[in-house]
């Protein structure tokens, strides 16, 4: 069968990764700023205990996010492999099976937060006042489970649509009703955390129905009807989805695993005030991870059509454009981390915690120094993912899981607080450099076959 060519050359191959990698970059920003600016206000008004709270909540909205990043980029990625190669039955068939595991995997998270948020808080070693915050926090945002999970596979369904721009919208609208209740639930009436998870679940629920009406629009690159006939289960289709997206699962099962021993540890070794720390740490790393994940988003799309299409130059130049800017963008925000920590840190703390203050410079010192290297693997996942070579890219996510625990087994109790905090970036280092050779094989080989 003869694949369609696309037409973009070596020449502007950049300028059609920048159409999608900048509203990308742009949505995934404003996504997180308002994660952030839930840690601003919480920090400021609740204090340490709201945001040790926040952080011991994470594990489960760690696998709440992982299962709507598993169906928006298995559906996204099969999505724009079967455009590329003009089966647009087929792309369709892969976008209704992601709206399906969208519904029915959103309920089963939702009653597992539902169930099991007290006892994951306590296996933390929440206190009372810790487990109270976080509880309220994880009820609200269990009930309503499926509609964040769509927030998070809407934007990557509508960017494989050929509407970037639209996605970024989408996000952007959801980020800024999230700002603005934040303010008036948390500051102005005092509801605390569960003030944040209605404000995130009220911006998160209206950027989803946004997607979802697109779908059904003439704009769309494939629109859907409300036909019965359309909108059947399609069992194999939806494995294929959840293999090829099920390392985006891992990576936040990893994260959600490591944030609960993390938790564990620095309760052990330490306080609600080095958890509070970590927390601001994790804030930090998430502007990084988004801006990385912005840009592996943005090459996703061009790398995977380009696959289908039998393209394999461009392919190789995609990834090493965006490797370029995830590395390097990596490499200015660890030395404005290392020169400047108290920058970031200030920014969630009160005048009145000078504790934390001191806890969280430490922290983001120990913690962040290699963070760059976090956006690369990130974009060797995504890389393995968008050319459906799901097997190496969940060997990257199982792997980073596999080094960092025991490193963070042997270095607690040799170092104590400051060991947990090194356990991250010394596995990262040990991971990066054998990923940095599966690459290179890759792409000789790849090489050596185009010559």
């Amino acid at each position: 069968m003869n694949r369609r060519s696309i037409a973009i050359t070596p020449d502007n191959v950049a300028a059609a990764y920048w159409r999608y990698a900048l509203p990308t970059v742009m949505a995934m920003l404003v996504s997180g700023l308002y994660q952030i600016v839930d840690g601003i206000f919480i920090g400021h008004v609740v204090g340490a205990e709201g945001l040790a709270a926040i952080n011991m909540a994470w594990p489960w909205i760690g696998l709440m996010a992982g299962v709507g990043l598993m169906i928006g980029a298995g559906a996204g990625t099969h999505c724009s492999i079967a455009q590329g190669e003009g089966h647009f039955h087929r792309a369709k068939g892969f976008l209704i099976q992601g709206l399906w595991l969208l519904a029915l995997l959103g309920v089963v998270v939702g009653l597992l937060i539902i169930a099991g948020r007290d006892s994951l808080l306590a296996l933390q070693g929440a206190n009372a006042s810790v487990q109270r915050h976080g509880s309220g926090y994880l009820q609200i945002i269990g009930w309503s489970s499926p509609l964040v999970m769509a927030s998070i596979a809407m934007p990557i369904l509508v960017r494989n649509l050929r509407a970037p721009m639209l996605a970024t919208i989408m996000m952007l609208v959801g980020a800024l009703t999230n700002i603005v209740l934040d303010y008036v639930f948390i500051v102005e009436l005092g509801w605390g955390l569960q003030g944040a998870a209605i404000a995130t679940v009220t911006g998160e629920s209206l950027s989803a129905l946004i997607g979802l009406v697109f779908l059904f629009t003439r704009y769309s690159s494939l629109p859907l009807s409300l036909a019965l006939g359309e909108f059947g289960l399609q069992p194999a289709s939806g494995r294929q989805i959840l293999l090829n997206g099920f390392s985006s699962l891992l990576m936040y099962l990893y994260a959600s695993f490591a944030a609960l021993l993390h938790n564990a540890a620095l309760m052990h070794y330490g306080s609600t005030v080095n958890v509070a720390a970590y927390a601001i740490t994790g804030y930090l790393m998430t502007v990084y991870y988004l801006l990385a994940e912005g840009l592996a988003s943005g090459m996703q799309p061009l790398v995977s059509y380009f696959h289908g299409a039998g393209q394999s130059a461009l392919v190789r130049k995609v990834f090493f454009l965006a490797m370029r800017w995830v590395v390097g963008t990596g490499v200015v925000l660890v030395l404005m981390i290392l020169i400047f920590p108290h920058i970031g840190t200030r920014i969630f703390i009160s005048d009145e915690d000078p504790a934390l203050d001191v806890a969280a410079i430490d922290a983001v010192r120990l913690h962040l120094f290699v963070l760059f290297l976090d956006g690369f693997l990130v974009l060797a996942a995504a890389y393995y993912q968008a050319i459906s070579d799901s097997r190496r890219a969940t060997m990257i996510t199982l792997a980073n899981m596999c080094i960092q625990i025991p490193f963070l087994l042997i270095l607690a109790p040799w170092l104590g607080v400051n060991g947990i905090l090194l356990a991250l970036p010394l596995s990262t280092i040990v991971l990066a450099t054998g990923v940095v050779t599966l690459l290179r094989r890759q792409f000789s080989r790849r090489v050596g076959v185009n010559r």
